[in-house]
């Protein structure tokens, strides 16, 4: 069922009992109370604007690439930025909408001669998700390239971020679940040599392989200062059956394969259960990585 909602002079569709299936890596079976996918910070901001008159909670989701959905579904509103698209290449710096995927944007500054990027090769989910956790691969971080950004507050505000790589850190950013990032402009090196750049970012694409099946998720946890969550869980033998549709990978430690019919309590168990697990033969205590969207029965702080 769809709503049709006026703000101002505008129309903004809410779509009520948005069925949540195929919207992210791990298909959950809930729905969304209500729903849109705003294509401009206008739609966004009278998407806002409603939403606060109908007194509804909001949520964020990107590509759905690193995000567990509850089975049970999301109430109030979820707004969907994938359809928030652009990129703009000014000099050296590329500017990139919310909603464009960070491999893409690679891709797009080595064919305007730009480089830099290369390392992030293969790290799916757009943009804005990979600012918010400071997207890490083979020894770069996105906040080394961070020229500024720009987001919006939940009162409809925008504001730019500049370049305080200071307060970026390990798999972490300033940018707090509150703000809603609109666009990211880095600031790249020029380069002809831009076919080097291109096989060197597919080496990475393929050490980044991500198994061609929906019902994945990668990197559950955040990399503890100096140490690989991936080698911490390989080391400690937890590729086994702990009795859910899911179970973490004997080829990427930190990543979860689940069957058909796996829940999203079933996920949520097992990340749990596996994160007790390390904790009593390590004494690391690892932080969650991925995003929950909804409600769970079992409770996973970050």
């Amino acid at each position: 069922m769809e709503i049709l909602v006026r703000v101002g002079n505008s129309k903004v569709n809410f779509e009520r009992d948005k069925n949540l299936s195929g919207l992210s890596f791990f298909k959950t079976k809930g729905k969304a109370e209500y729903f849109v996918e705003p294509e401009s910070s206008e739609m966004l901001i009278e998407a806002l604007e409603k939403a606060y008159k109908m007194n509804l909670s909001t949520s964020l989701l990107g590509s759905g690439t690193h995000v567990i959905i509850s089975d049970e579904g999301i109430e109030g509103l979820l707004i969907s930025m994938k359809k928030m698209k652009g990129i703009t290449i000014k000099g050296n710096l590329i500017t990139a909408a919310s909603g464009e995927s960070l491999d893409g944007i690679i891709n797009t500054a080595i064919e305007h001669n730009l480089v830099g990027l290369e390392e992030l090769g293969g790290i799916p989910g757009t943009i804005a998700a990979a600012l918010k956790v400071n997207a890490s691969a083979n020894g770069k971080n996105l906040s080394d390239y961070h020229f500024y950004s720009d987001y919006m507050t939940k009162d409809g505000k925008i504001h730019r971020r500049p370049d305080y790589i200071d307060l970026f850190g390990h798999q972490t950013s300033p940018i707090s679940d509150d703000e809603i990032v609109l666009s990211v402009t880095l600031r790249l090196e020029p380069s002809k040599r831009t076919a080097e750049a291109r096989l060197k970012k597919e080496k990475f694409v393929e050490l980044m392989f991500i198994p061609p099946t929906a019902n994945f998720i990668g990197q559950v946890f955040k990399d503890p200062e100096g140490m690989s969550a991936k080698d911490i869980i390989k080391a400690c033998h937890l590729d086994k059956d702990f009795g859910y549709n899911a179970e973490f990978s004997s080829f990427q430690s930190n990543c979860i394969f689940a069957s058909m019919n796996a829940s999203s309590n079933d996920v949520i168990s097992l990340i749990s259960d596996v994160r007790d697990e390390v904790e009593k033969l390590t004494g690391i205590r690892l932080r969650l990585s991925v995003s929950l969207l909804g409600k769970f029965h079992a409770k996973l702080e970050y």
